[in-house]
């Protein structure tokens, strides 16, 4: 099992390895335990911040100095060292509660607000993981410096926060995220790169991570995703397969999400942990439909036409059939209507 502190580890080294730009953007990795340490001063060297997160493994001890490690990154790094001509970056994480800062919740907001966040462009992420936070404080901290609070259930969602950060970020730099909920947002570190390489703004980053003793406790992994009758989905061997959801050919022959049981497979866009794949459209008797490859002759059951062969929707045990246009018709309908009722 990895520990807390291998999990963002691992989510920081993603998050920089797409959102750093060589020569261009300049990133700063810092710790805080009982007190604040610049393990990585601003450096444009995507490797060395790469170095500086490796040497962070099997390192976690002592207690939580959050708000004055906050303030001290602030004053000590942005301050003196950042460029005032780029926007700021700041992404914060912990997984408990400050016992021993000098500042309190409000004397820390109120710095945090007068020096970092009151400039427009410049953007502070504190994301509280596990429940030992008390998310509480941390919002009404946020609330005050003028910053944005992430609460987040398990380590392993990290890097999925991370990357919808980057994203929201790089969208444009001008963008409100006061508002952003997590669990709302689709995101891939393609998109990232893509954003990154289209902006011709530089930004400096830095990245404060909890290293307090609890830091070393053991986490589950995620719960796999399941297929449409609940069984796990899990990686297997499979020479030629297509999505079950979507109907798209798989690139690889492996399929990361398989079930024998049900002869199931998912692209991972589809798949979320612990969940039942979500199908395309359903039977009148509220079954999912899969996608299935024909080769023969087969009738829509919607607009009772014969196709030869392509792809369809099926549900074999009310040996329903549907075509794709039938199910765009069908959904565009359930569009208008909720528009028309407002619901």
């Amino acid at each position: 099992m990895e520990t807390k502190l291998s999990c963002a580890i691992k989510a920081s080294k993603e998050l920089v390895t797409n959102l750093h730009r060589d020569g261009l953007d300049r990133g700063c990795i810092a710790t805080f335990n009982n007190s604040m340490v610049i393990r990585q001063s601003f450096t444009e060297n995507e490797s060395s911040l790469h170095r500086s997160l490796d040497a962070l493994r099997n390192i976690a001890s002592g207690g939580t100095c959050l708000y004055d490690s906050m303030c001290d990154l602030i004053t000590g790094t942005f301050r003196r060292k950042g460029d005032i001509s780029r926007p700021w970056v700041m992404i914060v994480v912990t997984d408990g509660n400050d016992i021993s800062s000098t500042r309190s919740l409000y004397k820390c907001a109120q710095e945090i607000n007068s020096k970092f966040t009151r400039e427009s462009n410049n953007f502070l992420f504190l994301v509280g993981v596990g429940d030992d936070v008390k998310s509480d404080n941390m919002e009404t901290m946020a609330e005050n410096g003028n910053f944005t609070y992430i609460p987040v259930k398990d380590f392993y969602l990290l890097e999925f926060v991370f990357m919808t950060l980057a994203l929201k970020v790089t969208n444009s730099l001008s963008l409100s995220v006061n508002s952003l909920a997590i669990n709302n947002v689709s995101a891939t570190w393609a998109e990232v790169q893509q954003h990154r390489r289209l902006s011709n703004v530089a930004i400096d980053y830095a990245l404060l991570i909890d290293i307090s003793y609890s830091m070393n406790d053991r986490i589950r992994g995620p719960p796999p995703p399941k297929c449409f009758a609940g069984h796990d989905l899990k990686e297997a061997y499979s020479r030629d397969w297509h999505c079950d959801i979507c109907g798209k050919d798989g690139q690889t022959t492996t399929s990361k999400h398989h079930c024998s049981r049900c002869n199931f497979d998912a692209c991972p866009s589809h798949c979320e942990s612990g969940v039942e794949c979500k199908p395309l459209g359903y039977c009148p008797k509220s079954h999912p439909l899969r996608c299935v490859k024909s080769t023969g002759k087969w009738v829509c059951d919607e607009d009772r036409k014969l196709y030869r062969g392509g792809m369809r929707l099926q549900c074999k045990q009310c040996d329903y059939d549907m075509c794709v246009d039938c199910l765009e018709d069908k959904y565009v309908i359930l569009g208008l209507a909720r528009m028309i009722l407002g619901s």
